[in-house]
């Protein structure tokens, strides 16, 4: 039998997921495929053009979680003593966001996603972007629960009400939903299960999904 865990946890990554809201998500896509489908395919861009790592719209050229609107270019934070409406008596320095709309607002470092819509001087987005040309499709496989694909050969359909009923819609396999359990032996030393299986619920609400 394959050795798939070696019993120990990694205490790096405990609670990793905490106040997040990701403690508790069913994942509701699962599929294999045969030969390779690169990420770009699967994140439905049109060409391998954002496949390429040394390009500025590659895929995974995503900002630092730590990087907020002041990174990036055309956005800046000023000591002011002039609102621009209202009045202050008396007139006190305070911290004022300027935005430059003319400016290219690109991300710091080259970073190209989010691809957002520029802002101007109020903090307002004042055009709309190709979401399709961005980001990829809407009907992206990695989200598609109808995709059609001559090289899929496992699609789990979670649309089902516990783990018991889930099944493959390619139909070229049967799913067997297995969880942990003890084992004992019977009054014949034959071996027999110790623990009470209760199949797992499945999240039905589309909003409580991973994507």
């Amino acid at each position: 039998m394959a050795k798939i865990h070696n019993g120990f946890i990694n205490k790096n990554y405990q609670n990793t997921f905490e106040g997040t809201g990701l403690n508790n998500f069913d994942l509701a896509t699962t599929k294999i495929y045969k030969g390779v489908k690169p990420m770009w395919e699967q994140l439905g861009f049109e060409s391998d053009d954002s496949d390429v790592p040394n390009q500025s719209i590659y895929w995974d050229n995503i900002i630092p979680s730590n990087y907020t609107f002041l990174n990036k270019s055309g956005i800046t934070i000023e000591n002011g003593d002039n609102p621009i409406s209202g009045s202050r008596t008396p007139r006190t320095l305070y911290k004022e966001v300027i935005i430059n709309q003319d400016d290219e607002q690109i991300w710091d470092d080259n970073y190209y996603y989010p691809n957002l819509p520029k802002l101007n001087m109020y903090g307002i987005f004042i055009e709309d972007i190709n979401i399709e040309n961005s980001y990829g499709t809407n009907t992206a496989p990695i989200t598609d629960l109808e995709e059609a694909d001559d090289n899929l050969i496992l699609n789990v359909d979670f649309d089902q009400t516990t783990a018991d009923d889930l099944i493959d819609k390619t139909n070229l396999n049967k799913i067997e939903y297995n969880q942990d359990f003890k084992i004992s032996l019977d009054i014949d030393f034959r071996l027999e299960v110790n623990t009470l299986i209760i199949p797992d619920g499945i999240e039905k609400n589309k909003d409580e999904q991973a994507f």
